[in-house]
């Protein structure tokens, strides 16, 4: 490998960026459109919430409960022994949001119950007794499914209240008390859509831009007869991918820097992460994304051909898999499992952590070491398939 080779090629394809506007228009104009799509054109929505309950107060009342929140078709409980546990399991995205049936609970819910039943037709302000509480608490980065939890949950217990007075009318008076939901919304107090769509959209956004951006490099190359031309010469494959990788590289980076400053600093979504975490997640990403670029382009020898498969393979699993705009949880078991092939989805995971949760390394290192592999894989495909001479190349 000579680097005075693979600097003057770097700089070759830094002249053809200059020449070429379209990409200059794909790096900083497309973010620009697509941003503005995302936070002002799409809203979400959701039917299943996996959800954490801890039950403090472990009594028949509180079981009876459970199972009804078990029994909603709009729920996916999972138990919890503590708060510290479904906590964990909350920042790793796992659930939703947890409910924490308190450890007064039934004592409150009977004592409610009984007054109301001694004090029919009195105000409300006259109750003496405190009502029974549950604490809900969600993941505000996602704002709908943060609604729907506490939703879902009040839908549940009202279940729950018209079941019993249905089996027992007698319970009326013994244990129909009115239940409070105290809510807390975690990450995105304020539960703004934007907040989770816009940092979340870089995976579409970049995807397109890394693909189709490389996805017409070397196809070019092809049609204008200047992969011919460097064939002759005595730069080796090696030398020549380098230097593609990086021109496209610090081009796609900058891209990416000019996206984040547009979602800071035009869309004031707040960012709570490491920025250095945030670079390298991002790098191990592109490199990805260029290299499958790369390898569409090299395969297809054809401008139009590679885009179009660029937009096809390469964004829209980014758009449909990522879980930026369905939600995994909710998708076929074998529309799970392809997801686990989609990096946009372990990008997507990062990127909202660290702008509304922060640096999560747990979360980071794991999206990353995927991510360079996936990077790792492309190159070498790349490598096997870009030929040394025109010799290889007729074979």
């Amino acid at each position: 490998m000579r680097m005075e080779a693979v600097f003057a090629l770097v700089k070759k394809e830094i002249f053809q960026i200059k020449r070429d506007f379209s990409s200059i228009l794909i790096a900083f104009l497309l973010p620009v459109i697509l941003l503005f799509l995302f936070g002002f054109g799409i809203n979400f929505d959701t039917n299943t919430v996996k959800i954490g309950v801890i039950l403090e107060d472990k009594t028949p009342v509180t079981v009876e409960i459970l199972d009804t929140m078990r029994h909603s078709r709009y729920l996916d409980v999972i138990v919890y022994n503590s708060r510290n546990d479904a906590a964990h399991a909350l920042e790793a995205g796992h659930i939703k949001g947890f409910a924490v049936i308190r450890s007064n609970f039934t004592r409150n819910f009977r004592l409610q119950g009984a007054q109301e039943a001694q004090t029919a037709g009195q105000k409300a302000g006259q109750n003496k007794y405190p009502k029974p509480e549950i604490q809900v608490i969600t993941d505000g980065s996602e704002p709908n499914v943060a609604k729907f939890v506490s939703a879902y949950i009040i839908g549940a217990l009202s279940v729950y209240k018209g079941v019993k007075m249905i089996e027992n009318p007698a319970l009326r008076g013994q244990g129909g008390g009115k239940i409070s939901i105290v809510q807390r919304f975690w990450y995105n107090p304020s539960l703004k859509s934007s907040y989770f769509i816009l940092p979340g959209s870089l995976a579409i956004i970049m995807t397109m831009i890394g693909t189709v951006l490389t996805a017409l490099v070397i196809a070019r190359e092809w049609e204008r007869g200047t992969m011919e031309a460097i064939l002759t010469t005595n730069v080796t494959k090696g030398e020549f991918l380098l230097s593609k990788y990086i021109a496209y590289f610090l081009l796609s980076m900058v891209s990416i820097l000019f996206s984040l400053m547009l979602i800071i600093f035009v869309f004031r979504v707040p960012f709570y992460g490491s920025y250095l975490a945030f670079m390298v997640v991002s790098a191990f990403f592109m490199l990805g994304a260029l290299g499958f670029g790369f390898v569409v382009s090299t395969v297809s020898k054809d401008q139009f051909v590679a885009s179009q498969i660029a937009g096809v393979v390469g964004f829209m699993p980014a758009m449909m898999l990522s879980g930026l705009i369905y939600e995994i949880n909710s998708m076929p078991w074998f529309l799970r499992f392809l997801t686990c092939f989609i990096p946009a989805r372990y990008y997507v995971s990062s990127i909202s952590s660290l702008f509304l949760s922060g640096t999560i390394l747990e979360t980071i290192v794991i999206n990353s070491i995927i991510l360079g592999v996936f990077a790792l894989l492309m190159f070498i495909i790349l490598y096997k398939i870009t030929p040394e001479n025109l010799e290889e190349q007729a074979l």
